[in-house]
């Protein structure tokens, strides 16, 4: 008994030493720019990304292929290195923060946050790769102020990118990271509407004063002079308004002002 003991010890040895290992992938924000250009702090939009929500099918470390409509193949062997929805959120935090040029992008929640003046709610719906070649995500994402007390927009995406030819995993991966790329520039375009960064750094002080009072914030003198009640008015028009408080004039809050009706 003691040979044939060994020669199954030695079988079992030889096999486990053959099984394949596992491979660990991660996704890749898009590409900083090389000299990124950054306003003042004073100036940055402050993002909070939350919640991002995933469907159940996808919490697992297993990368899923929808091989059909109905049925899913979950590869033993290619894994994701990390949660797939913690890796998500940050990745598109990264990619907001390079193309709105703003260090302040935040995944909720954050325990020492600075005050928001946006919040990005995300709920993935599909994000795999398909039959046909392609890696597809569906999400509905909708964009609030700061302070949660008005939605500003709500849109539903359907992205896809092809997946390199022989490609493999890690081809499908490359694919991933692209689609959530296309789908941070969607966001960030719809921020963008609202913050209007290119116009951030140019203001008229005297038209900031003029629409402050129109709206029933009382700036003072309007003579162009930043004294403490003009700084008093802005930081309540900040405060009544869900955006960052810094009682700073700006180009951004000149626009904010003087769309209102």
């Amino acid at each position: 008994m003691r040979p044939v003991a060994t020669a199954l010890c030695a079988l079992l040895l030889t096999a486990c030493s053959a099984s394949q290992p596992s491979n660990y992938y991660v996704l890749s924000a898009l590409p900083a720019p090389e000299a990124p250009i950054r306003a003042s702090s004073a100036e940055q939009i402050a993002v909070g990304i939350g919640p991002v929500s995933f469907p159940a099918y996808l919490d697992r470390p297993q990368l899923v292929t929808r091989v059909s409509a109905n049925r899913l193949d979950l590869s033993e062997f290619n894994r994701w290195a990390e949660p797939l929805q913690d890796m998500f959120s940050r990745t598109l935090s990264e990619n907001l923060s390079a193309l709105m040029g703003t260090d302040f992008v935040y995944v909720l929640p954050q325990r020492h946050a600075m005050e928001l003046d946006y919040r990005v709610a995300v709920e993935v719906l599909r994000f795999d790769r398909g039959p046909d070649g392609r890696a597809d995500l569906l999400a509905r994402w909708s964009i609030l102020t700061g302070d949660e007390t008005k939605l500003l927009a709500a849109h539903k995406s359907l992205l896809s990118e092809q997946i390199a030819e022989d490609g493999g995993p890690e081809g499908t991966i490359v694919a991933m990271s692209r689609v959530v790329g296309s789908l941070s520039r969607e966001i960030a375009r719809e921020l963008q509407g609202f913050a209007r960064p290119e116009q951030a750094s140019g203001y008229d002080l005297t038209v900031i004063q003029d629409s402050l009072r129109s709206t029933g914030y009382d700036p003072g003198p309007v003579d162009g002079v930043l004294g403490p009640k003009t700084r008093e008015a802005i930081r309540l028009y900040q405060g009544d308004n869900g955006i960052r408080i810094t009682g700073e004039p700006s180009g951004r809050l000149q626009n904010m002002l003087t769309a209102m009706p």
